[in-house]
């Protein structure tokens, strides 16, 4: 610990330039009977029993106190909004608020009043304040490392991109918080070096003098610099500018940056995706058990696995419900490797201990040697929009403001989603002959197997279900229930409610703005 507080003895006040005499200064600086530059200098000065100068620096390090703390919250915020691309909802966000608001000014108030009581205590500044600063300075390398670790995180599991209206564009949090990882690299990181460089270079002290004044310069403004990544957006700057840009230009700038990502492209040409629609096996029970903490860690690693996967194979995620996922893909192929390695990476996954043979559906099963079950089953079924289906109607949700579908493709696909047993694929019949006619062009081999046919009779239509299993996993055929486990839907039960489906999904796009939030329809 010693050899720990003293690598950081190159760090020193600012007041202990404003309130030291010219002569001090230059004892401190190059007396041989002292250490270098650092904090404890001022140990060694009247000045140190001065009330002003103790009071600017309690102040100081309070200040710097609170902006280490709130990083830390802030850097952990960014990264669930970016991993999970949603929030906790209004009412939630606020009681969030609140507890972060309560919890850190009582723990700022506590080391302000740490900081008076030794100061009272000892009459001014000293050693034990020295220590309590040098903390400060360790919990800003905390919070940079933690701030390295999430971005990193965030780039392994594919977070650095989203899918806005079908084209991928980086993440505009995932931006904003690197920016902020950089900000603290350039400007504080840069200010611990040096302070090193000043410690070791002993007989260097009046050579560096510059370079140390320049560091303290940019250490300083980091808050402004953080203010204007954190704060501040070109749209702001923009607007804020108003008054010496003309209108003109304001508005076509404004225009063309909301209109940038819906332009011309092949990222959207979603006229008839390939629909994914995934659901996890038993997830009800799973959720019944305990106060559902396990179930909500599982849920969390197959969420992360299965938006991970969506910027390599182009998906968009148009919506989820519950721990469904509703996918949209532009090709067969893209569509198809994508539930493909989703079954070996979710196979592969680091899941709960608890959640092994917690139910018969996340048991793990064996062929042999090879485990082929294990953790959360999700089964997923695959289906192309074609015309002769009918009209498939696009349109973008009020609320989420991603794009959404409703027509009778979207109905089958997710019937299809939900037939399947857990860990199984199933696909409709073009889907099946275009994987059996272009085999080589899919980088998973797998097996295509024919299922049965399947009526629909609300649409008027029979279909031939197929199962597609990853060939590493072919084993898995022999635990699925024979093609007869699956039944005809003649329930008018189940007719009425997805049609009810599609038209509540149909009137929640069309609605007007001023009507969308009496609907309760989500």
């Amino acid at each position: 610990m010693t050899s720990g507080l003293r690598a950081f003895n190159g760090f020193f006040p600012s007041s202990f330039h404003t309130s030291a005499s010219a002569p001090e200064v230059e004892q401190i600086f190059i007396g041989p009977e002292h250490d270098q530059v650092e904090f404890r200098s001022i140990l060694k000065l009247r000045i140190r029993h001065s009330g002003i100068v103790t009071a600017a620096i309690i102040v100081g390090d309070t200040a710097l106190f609170g902006v280490a703390i709130w990083m830390f919250l802030l850097v952990y915020e960014l990264s669930k909004l970016v991993a999970l691309s949603m929030d906790r909802g209004d009412q939630h966000e606020r009681a969030k608020i609140r507890l972060y608001a309560w919890s850190t000014h009582i723990v700022i108030i506590l080391f302000l009043f740490a900081e008076i009581t030794l100061a009272v205590i000892f009459s001014g500044y000293s050693i034990y304040a020295y220590h309590i600063q040098l903390s400060v300075y360790i919990l800003q390398i905390m919070g940079f490392c933690y701030m390295i670790v999430a971005v990193l995180t965030l780039k392994i599991k594919g977070r650095d991109y989203e899918s806005v209206h079908g084209h991928f564009v980086a993440s505009p949090l995932y931006r904003r918080l690197k920016c902020i990882m950089l900000v603290y690299a350039i400007f504080v990181l840069q200010f611990f070096i040096s302070s090193g460089v000043m410690y070791f270079a002993q007989g260097q002290i009046r050579q560096l003098s510059t370079f140390a004044k320049i560091s303290y310069v940019v250490y300083y403004i980091r808050g402004f610099a953080l203010s204007i990544v954190t704060g501040c957006s070109q749209i702001c700057v923009v607007r804020c500018s108003r008054c010496f840009i003309p209108y003109e230009i304001q508005a076509r700038y404004i225009h063309q940056r909301e209109c940038s990502i819906t332009s011309n492209g092949s990222d959207l040409s979603f006229v008839n995706p390939i629909f994914v629609y995934t659901d996890i096996e038993s997830s009800s029970a799973l959720w019944a058990i305990g106060n559902g903490r396990l179930m909500q860690e599982s849920t969390q690693v197959h969420d992360d696995i299965l938006r991970s996967l969506l910027a390599p194979y182009r998906g968009y995620e148009i919506t989820t419900a519950g721990d469904s996922f509703q996918l949209a893909f532009h090709t067969i192929r893209e569509a198809t490797e994508y539930c493909l390695i989703a079954q070996l990476r979710l196979l592969n996954a680091k899941w709960p201990k608890g959640l092994h043979n917690l139910v018969p559906s996340t048991e793990k099963v064996r062929a042999g040697t090879k485990t082929i079950f294990k953790g959360l089953r999700v089964r997923m079924g695959i289906h192309d929009a074609v015309g002769s289906e009918g009209t498939l109607v696009r349109d973008v949700h009020v609320v989420t403001g991603k794009i959404i579908y409703t027509g009778a493709s979207v109905v089958i696909a997710h019937e299809i989603g939900d037939l399947g047993e857990g860990g199984q694929i199933l696909v409709t019949e073009r889907i099946a002959k275009w994987l059996k006619k272009n085999s080589t062009q899919v980088a998973i081999k797998s097996v295509v197997e024919l299922v049965r046919e399947y009526a629909m009779p609300r649409l008027h239509t029979t279909l031939k279900i197929f199962q597609v299993v990853p060939k590493p996993l072919v084993a898995r055929l022999q635990i699925f229930h024979s093609p007869q486990h699956i039944q005809d839907i003649e329930s008018e039960e189940s007719l009425l409610e997805i049609e009810s489906q599609v038209h509540q999904m149909y009137i929640l796009a069309k609605t007007p703005h001023q009507d969308r939030y009496d609907m309760n329809l989500y």
